[in-house]
C-alpha cells in the first residue's frame, strides 16, 4: 500500500497553520455570531460578550503559538481583522425589523 515515510512525514495528517485555523474560526464565529444577534435594528448584548469572549481566545492562541507567526502570518491577520470589519458593515447595512 502506503510506505511509511508518508505517515511519518505528515504527523497527524495535519499540516494546516494555527494561523489559518485561527482566521478561518474567526470568521465562521463572527458571521453567524452577527445573523445571530446583530441583524436586527438594535445590536443584542450577548454580540458583545461573544465578541470578547472571542478576542480572549484571539489572545490565548497567538500567545500559545506565537512562534509560528511571522511577518507575513501577521499581516493576513491584520488583514482578517479588516475584512471582518467590512463583513460587519456590510451585514449591517441591510438590517431586518424584528
Amino acid at each position: 500500500m502506503l510506505p511509511e515515510e508518508v505517515y511519518k512525514r505528515r504527523p497527524n495528517h495535519n499540516n494546516t497553520p494555527e494561523s489559518v485555523t485561527l482566521i478561518v474560526a474567526n470568521y465562521i464565529v463572527f458571521a453567524v455570531t452577527i445573523q445571530l444577534f446583530a441583524a436586527c435594528a438594535k445590536i443584542n448584548t450577548f454580540f458583545w460578550v461573544v465578541l470578547a469572549a472571542l478576542a480572549l481566545y484571539n489572545f490565548f492562541n497567538i500567545r500559545k503559538y506565537r512562534e509560528d507567526y511571522n511577518k507575513s502570518r501577521i499581516i493576513a491577520y491584520a488583514v482578517s481583522i479588516a475584512g471582518m470589519i467590512l463583513l460587519f458593515l456590510l451585514l449591517r447595512s441591510r438590517e431586518l425589523n424584528c
